[in-house]
């Protein structure tokens, strides 16, 4: 009998917003799959160890995905990542995928997913802790009240969607841009309520709760938060 490959959530960093689903998961598989060259320098895979310790003794196929828009580097590196998962699904073997946050948020697993399923095996997910609801609790704010809208940007949107939408916007990924973004919010000040937090529930965390006080050079999980200012009646 062929074995199963989950897509689970990892969440954003602390190791205990790992979901109880999660955990029993990655123990009953045999075989773990990584978005990474290695386990080192996985970050999903390190928040997982801290919560599930024995897994270090568990094999791991690692599906490296390069950082680029190059579509026909981006099949090839799927399709090598994909068959070797699938040559551990053929041998029976069910694969706990890791994945940071929630796999089906911006994660490079849902390309993974539909191909296993299209080569005919079994794929499920296991829902994991988005960032932004991470940063929000973090910060002790709401991302939604009322009627108000949320809109979710990664980190390929142009600064002025930033003033597009009205509600919560959350801005994702951010990465180099957060230099330009800085800027634009600081403008929007009036009107806005900034907040970003970098590296939720790692070690490395920083909370800003005044967008002028965010580093530029921030990272890659960043996360943003505006919010529109109550107006007077």
């Amino acid at each position: 009998m062929a074995g199963i490959i989950y897509g689970i959530g990892v969440g954003p960093g602390d190791p205990e917003l790992l979901t109880v689903k999660a955990l029993n998961c990655i123990r009953a598989c045999e075989v773990i799959g990584i978005p990474a060259k290695n386990v080192q320098t996985c970050t999903a895979y390190q928040i997982a160890l801290k919560a599930v310790p024995e897994m270090k003794d568990k094999p791991v196929v690692a599906v490296t995905v390069p950082m680029t828009k190059d579509e026909i580097r981006l099949q090839e590196a799927y399709d090598r990542g994909c068959a070797e998962l699938i040559y551990e699904l053929e041998q029976g073997n069910n694969i706990a995928f890791l994945n940071l946050g929630d796999p089906t948020i911006y994660a490079s697993y849902m390309e993974i997913h539909k191909r296993i399923e299209t080569a005919g095996f079994q794929a499920e997910l296991v829902s994991g802790v988005p960032s932004f609801c991470a940063v929000a609790a973090e910060l002790g704010i709401p991302l939604g009240s009322g009627k108000e809208k949320i809109h979710i940007l990664p980190g390929c949107y142009d600064e002025d969607e930033i003033e597009k939408y009205d509600g919560t916007k959350i801005l994702m990924k951010s990465g180099g841009e957060i230099g330009g973004i800085k800027e634009r919010l600081v403008k929007l000040e009036k009107k806005t309520e900034t907040f970003a937090v970098s590296n939720c529930g790692m070690e490395n965390q920083q909370v800003y709760s005044d967008i002028r006080e965010l580093d530029e050079q921030a990272g890659y999980f960043t996360t943003i938060i505006v919010k529109e200012k109550e107006r007077d009646e």
